[in-house]
């Protein structure tokens, strides 16, 4: 069996075969015995092989890769042939039931109950139930909605089958309107079966969505580092695969790299909950009115002319309006009448987004050249790194200076320095120490240009 769910399209094939030699049975017995429950079967049958021809042609197709033109797969083919396969057995369903109304009203030809006859029918049953055992099984291994499909079209065939073998029987004890009766029993079997067939697959072919699939993808997409806000959720089925999207909401600073790496996280989230799924991941900023900081950041991201927004301070006065502080980087290159236009633009930015704000004080910079030619001097200035390291271990919160490294830029020394503190401190404390130990080395060895100092734990 687990040969067989490896080729469906063998299956599928397979199936025609079989389908070809019912119809063919079924048309010589039941026309050499005049019963109208055998040759139903036969018309029956004649639509099942062009069912699961269907069947074999959407196997084949659902399985092609996107392309072009079909960007999304060919993945409803399968659920275009279910539903084909519906609209035929109720086409059958209704002749069916019209001739065997018919007969029960106004009689028909005589029926020859012969030996034969019940040979085919049980062997037709047992067929029948081996081929919908195997469609089921490699439709379920496979997700193929057109061979399940099939699956229940052949239990269909079975329960027919049974009907008419017991219109036979009937036949042959007397009652001449039980082959009549057996076909109409035949034709609500498959009306009910081609009913659900149908309905399920024009679900499928409108986009309902799968049961459950949507509150379980929301849920696991929320648990994943990053994500706010799941704001929609959308899955469809095509063929054995399903296709979504989901909107989520994240830091609105949250940069380009950053946020592809959580539509990853969320991607990866989403196949370990739904294996078939085909997710695109939309990303948005989720405004928090609290974080004054980030708003300010975001208006300024949004205006695009400041190339560095850094040093931004909020003061709250004492009316409840805002004073905000903030430096700005914007190429060296440019005009001070340039660079004061880029300034009222990003002034009118945060407005936007603070109304409260009274007063805005934006302080110029040029951004440095992206590369600076410089010298490692700090083997030949050995005396100078050993005073600035001194300087550092006289901080009372330094335990000890880890590293001092001197620049030689245009004849000027810029010294980098790296320090250890306790680790427990805060943030905003560790940067106090920073700022502390840059004034004292530039007080104490004023020859040094530029101190950059880090603390580390």
């Amino acid at each position: 069996m687990k040969r067989f769910e490896q080729r469906p399209e063998l299956v599928a094939l397979g199936s025609v075969f079989i389908g070809v030699m019912l119809v063919l049975a079924k048309l010589v017995v039941g026309l050499l015995t005049g019963s109208l429950g055998i040759l139903s079967e036969a018309v029956h049958s004649l639509f099942d092989l062009a069912a699961s021809t269907f069947t074999l042609f959407a196997v084949r197709t659902a399985r092609k890769p996107a392309d072009k033109e079909h960007p999304y797969g060919h993945g409803r083919a399968e659920n275009l042939a279910a539903f084909a396969e519906g609209i035929l057995l109720l086409i059958i369903a209704i002749a069916i039931g019209f001739e065997a109304t018919r007969r029960l009203v106004v009689g028909g030809p005589p029926v020859d109950p012969t030996g034969y006859a019940f040979v085919l029918l049980v062997g037709t049953i047992l067929i029948e139930s081996g081929r919908a055992v195997v469609m089921r099984r490699v439709g379920r291994a496979v997700s193929s909605d057109a061979m399940l499909a099939d699956s229940v079209d052949r239990v269909a065939d079975v329960l027919a089958n049974l009907g008419v073998l017991v219109g036979l029987i009937g036949v042959r004890a007397g009652l001449m309107w039980a082959d009549a009766a057996a076909a109409l029993v035949v034709a609500v079997i498959i009306v009910r079966a081609a009913g659900m067939l149908t309905w399920r697959s024009g679900d499928i072919l409108i986009d309902r969505a799968p049961a459950g699939a949507e509150e379980n993808l929301r849920d696991a997409i929320r648990d994943v580092d990053g994500v706010r806000e799941v704001r929609s959720v959308r899955v469809r089925r095509s063929g054995p695969n399903l296709i979504g999207d989901a909107s989520i909401a994240t830091g609105r600073m949250l940069s380009v790299e950053a946020a592809s790496a959580l539509v990853e996280d969320v991607k990866a989230r989403a196949r370990s909950v739904l294996p078939q799924l085909d997710l695109a991941v939309s990303v948005e900023g989720q405004k928090q009115r609290a974080d004054l900081v980030e708003r300010i950041h975001a208006a300024a991201a949004r205006n695009g002319g400041v190339r560095d927004l850094h040093n931004v301070t909020v003061e709250r006065e004492a009316d409840g309006s805002l004073h905000l502080t903030m430096h700005a980087k914007l190429p060296g290159d440019q005009t001070v009448a340039e660079a004061s236009s880029v300034s009222r633009d990003l002034e009118r930015s945060i407005r936007a987004e603070l109304p409260e704000v009274m007063r805005i004080d934006i302080h110029l910079e040029p951004m440095e050249p992206e590369v600076v030619p410089g010298e490692d001097v700090t083997s030949r200035n050995a005396q100078l790194a050993a005073r600035i390291r001194s300087v550092v271990e006289s901080h009372p919160e330094v335990r000890r200076c880890l590293d001092v490294e001197l620049s030689d830029r245009d004849n000027r020394i810029y010294a980098h320095v790296v320090a250890e503190v306790a680790g427990e401190i805060s943030l905003e404390h560790a940067h106090r120490i920073e700022s502390e130990l840059e004034e004292m080395i530039r007080r104490e060895i004023p020859e040094t240009h530029e101190v950059v100092t880090r603390v580390t734990a």
